[in-house]
């Protein structure tokens, strides 16, 4: 029985997900397109260039970055489609669309200073009992590993090793995992942030 795009698309997550990618990332535009292919009654050996900038054509109110993610899924669809032999069209690299670049802000040693001390003289809340305890390690911890703040927030427990001084980061940008090595004064905030 010939593969349906459907079949295709599934084949793609689930080698995505043995090279350490998460398969949201794809799935919802690969559904959208896998819809698209559908009504327009069209099978993968007919995703030539015609059919693909169809696709790619800018939606109404969709933003440019809207626009970068559906395509950009779309397009490892293809690559994937390509490597394992299937005569398709890929979108080339430099077709999707730029995201607004913006000028990042460095803050100054004055004032992540001011940070910390507004985060050290948090007082309890009834609401979060703990925030006040969590917060100035949470927050020693983005800065002196140099993490985003979704890697801190989503820390667990048993996502650092103190015997080997190292911390699994589960969702990264790219959605695979990667070891930080701890330093041991960044293991001391654990024990006393206010060090």
């Amino acid at each position: 029985m010939m593969k349906t795009i459907s079949d295709y698309i599934e084949d793609m997550l689930l080698f995505k997900e043995s090279i350490g990618y998460c398969r949201h990332s794809y799935k919802y535009d690969l559904a959208r397109f896998c819809k698209f292919m559908e009504a327009k009654r069209l099978s993968v050996s007919e995703l030539k260039e015609d059919v693909v900038l169809n696709w790619c054509s800018r939606w109404e109110n969709e933003s440019s970055t809207g626009a970068r993610r559906r395509i950009q899924s779309v397009r490892e669809l293809l690559k994937y489609l390509s490597a394992i032999g299937i005569d398709c069209y890929v979108i080339p690299s430099n077709f999707l669309p730029r995201s607004d670049i913006r000028t990042p802000y460095v803050f100054t040693d004055q004032e992540m200073l001011g940070i910390f001390y507004e985060c050290d003289n948090l007082k309890p809340d009834r609401l979060s009992p703990h925030r006040h305890l969590i917060l100035p390690v949470l927050l020693r911890l983005i800065f002196f590993c140099g993490l985003r703040p979704n890697e801190g927030r989503e820390l667990q427990g048993c996502d650092i090793d103190f015997d080997k001084s190292i911390m699994l980061i589960r969702k990264n940008k790219s959605h695979k995992e990667r070891y930080v090595a701890l330093s041991d004064d960044v293991l001391q905030i654990f024990y006393d942030p206010y060090v």
